[in-house]
């Protein structure tokens, strides 16, 4: 059964993964363009109908834990797109942290 999202793009935290949820209805799987790059996954659709004219989706979600990037899986039924990105087992954030002072 597919999660139908309230909002048109959902993220949720579950055992050791990220699962994005997108409502993109109206598109077929070989229309997306899936990314992830430097701590974003970037969800991008392009669709030309009969008479030329496109429709395009575009979107970026952050993460802020590393991703596991070989393991990320995406699949597309009944208008959601769903995005599994795994969660590193260095569940260090990336980036450097920076002190307050006062």
């Amino acid at each position: 059964m597919t999660h139908h999202p309230d909002h048109e793009v959902e993220l949720y935290r579950d055992e050791g993964a990220y699962e994005v949820y997108v409502d993109v209805p109206g598109y077929d799987r070989g229309d997306f363009d899936l990314r992830w790059h430097d701590g974003r996954l970037r969800v991008t659709a392009e669709q030309r109908d009969a008479e030329g004219e496109t429709r395009v989706y575009n979107r970026h979600v952050s993460v802020p834990r590393r991703i596991e990037a070989d393991e990320i899986s995406a699949t597309y039924s009944d208008g959601v797109l769903h995005v599994r990105l795994p969660i590193s087992a260095d569940e260090s954030r990336p980036g450097t942290r920076i002190e307050v002072s006062e």
